[in-house]
Parts: C-alpha cells; sequence; structure tokens
C-alpha cells in the first residue's frame, strides 16, 4: 500500500513524499527539481567526487536539501565546501592568552637566527590558501 502526498518545499520546489512499506518515508525528488536556473548562472563543474554513505545519512542530507530548495548534489557540495573553508581558516588564526602573546612578540622583535631561517623559508612556500 502506497500512502504518497506531493509537497512543495519553502523554494516552491515539488517533491513526493512516500510512506510505502520499505521506503522509509524518503522524499522521491526525482525529476521534480527545476534545475535549469540554477545551471544557467553556476559555473561549469567537471570533477566528480563519489562517497558511501549510510541510509539515515542520505535522508538527513536529502530532507536538508529539499528544506533549503536544493538538490542533494547542491546541498553536499555547497556544505562540503564551507566545512572546507572554516577548517582552512582554522589554521590561519590563533589565540593567545596574555603571557603567550607577550613570549610571540618577544620572539618577533628578537628573533633567532633560526627561526629567520624557518620564517624566510615559509615565506616562499606558496599559500594553500586560494587568493581573494
Amino acid at each position: 500500500m502506497v500512502n504518497a502526498r506531493a509537497c512543495r518545499s519553502e523554494a516552491g520546489n515539488q517533491y513526493e513524499r512516500s510512506g510505502s512499506p520499505g521506503s522509509n518515508g524518503h522524499l522521491d525528488l526525482s525529476g521534480r527539481m527545476p534545475y535549469t536556473l540554477q545551471m544557467a548562472s553556476s559555473p561549469t563543474k567537471t570533477r566528480r567526487i563519489e562517497i558511501r554513505i549510510t541510509e539515515e545519512e542520505r535522508d538527513l542530507e536529502q530532507a536538508a536539501a529539499a528544506a533549503s530548495g536544493e538538490t542533494l548534489s547542491e546541498f553536499v557540495r555547497r556544505a562540503a565546501r564551507h566545512e572546507a573553508e572554516r577548517t582552512l581558516a582554522e589554521r590561519t588564526r590563533y589565540i593567545l592568552d596574555d603571557e603567550a602573546a607577550q613570549r610571540f612578540l618577544a620572539a618577533l622583535e628578537q628573533p633567532s637566527p633560526a627561526s629567520e631561517r624557518g620564517l624566510r623559508r615559509l615565506i616562499e612556500k606558496p599559500s594553500i590558501l586560494p587568493e581573494a
């Protein structure tokens, strides 16, 4: 017995929630998302990533994507980019207490020869962060 109902997301995308036995309440979005608006305005994507996830993870991410008015692919891509930017930003900021800050400033004002060599090597390396 299939118990399906048509729904509409906040973004106006139509989807169907299926309550059939064994469906786990999955959202069926196949062929119902308006891809043309997103595709016309976004840069061409040529790279592909494949991941394995559990049914629970897929259901959660699919529901979040539908709530955001996005495809699952777009939602996961955006979330992964956000997390990548956050992770890299953590490597560019340091929070110090007053004592550590004073030691750091003193080391900057009177660096050892080994520190100066290390800083020169570091400055010469290309950054892993994209240019702003």
